[in-house]
């Protein structure tokens, strides 16, 4: 006698809900390979999405919704650092997008569940540390985390045919000290075809040399990231970021959106002046522009997403091409305060900030 869908496991149901039969089969494949590539891990539900947990963090979720389907990897850093092998698709900071009839390459989502496997580790070796580190410890294991402590050595042995250690030999054998970081990604392009590979075993051997330190990335600087849902729809965001753009850029402010139009915040009390250019404009969804603060040499990117939640829209605030450490913890700051302002006139938002 078959079971009806309250009867069935979790995921089983899930996927027996599916009306959309392309959507049915390939959620159904990327199940068989999360279970080859996460063997004993636990499948349940959760955030109302098929979701693989290992010792109780969850590695990967999928859903579909009307017309695509989406691969979480519930890390707000893994998407990011996967930029380049994502390129063609629809991301956000916390998934990936596709159609129902193309599903994610197999080594793409393996790629996928091995960042998140390193991150967790990572993140359970600092937490479980006991013993007491130096500051010069603390320093080398932050310069490490962007790279090395995120990519496990067997990733990069698999992709490239040499661990960590082992490219750290290979180049300094080579004089890769003596190169910049351009001369450093042509070099290695001679061995390594893939340009992601390139520029991570580029990043992650400055790093070890110290001649980067995280936070720092090759193609934009220093660069920071701060996150707030709101519990209002996205177009009415939308319209307050358009019309009343006081609200986030600073009092005094005015600003129209259009590509190539320039904007200026006036110098107030404890702030400088702020002026830029608009960039890019997708109406409801992006914003960007630069954004140069009176004592800056050079402008730094800013860019605003609007992104539809079940329950709000969350207002994602990211800035690249910042001058400096101090100026990343800066701009950390003063955009929570920002929104934080934003979310005083919504009550009921949740915060989250990513470096």
């Amino acid at each position: 006698m078959a079971m009806n869908r309250k009867e069935l496991p979790p995921i089983d149901a899930y996927l027996a809900g599916l009306e959309n039969p392309a959507a049915k089969k390939t959620l159904e494949a990327l199940r068989t390979q999360l279970r080859k590539l996460l063997p004993g891990a636990v499948e349940t539900i959760s955030y109302q999405m098929p979701t693989f947990k290992v010792d109780g963090n969850a590695v990967a979720g999928f859903a579909f919704f009307k017309t695509h389907c989406g691969y979480y990897p519930f890390s707000g850093g893994v998407v990011p650092a996967l930029k380049a092998q994502l390129d063609g698709y629809v991301t956000s900071k916390s998934g990936v997008t596709f159609p129902p009839g193309k599903p994610l390459p197999a080594k793409l989502v393996k790629l996928l569940v091995q960042t998140r496997l390193a991150e967790i580790a990572t993140r359970g070796k600092k937490k479980t540390a006991t013993k007491k580190k130096t500051a010069t410890q603390k320093k080398t294991e932050a310069k490490k985390a962007l790279v090395t402590g995120r990519v496990t050595d067997s990733a990069v042995k698999e992709a490239t045919g040499r661990d960590w250690k082992g490219w750290t030999r290979a180049l300094d054998a080579a004089g890769a000290g003596e190169l910049n970081h351009k001369q450093l990604v042509a070099h290695l392009a001679r061995e390594v075809e893939s340009t992601w590979w390139q520029q991570s075993i580029a990043v992650a051997y400055e790093q070890t040399r110290g001649k980067r330190v995280v936070g720092e990335t090759a193609a934009s600087g220093f660069q920071v990231g701060v996150v707030r849902t709101l519990p209002m729809s996205a177009q009415e965001l939308w319209e307050r970021v358009e019309t009343q753009p006081e609200r986030w850029l600073g009092a005094g402010a005015t600003l129209t959106l259009e590509p190539g139009a320039g904007y200026e915040v006036p110098k107030r009390r404890g702030a400088p002046g702020v002026r830029g250019e608009v960039r890019v404009v997708k109406p409801g969804q992006r914003i960007r522009m630069t954004w140069q603060p009176d004592g800056w040499r050079k402008p730094a990117t800013l860019q605003l997403t609007l992104m539809p939640k079940a329950r709000g829209v969350s207002f994602h605030v990211h800035m690249e091409k910042l001058p400096d450490a101090k100026a990343r913890t800066a701009m950390r700051e003063h955009w929570s305060r920002v929104l934080e302002g934003l979310a005083e006139r919504s009550a009921g938002s949740t915060p989250s900030t990513r470096a």
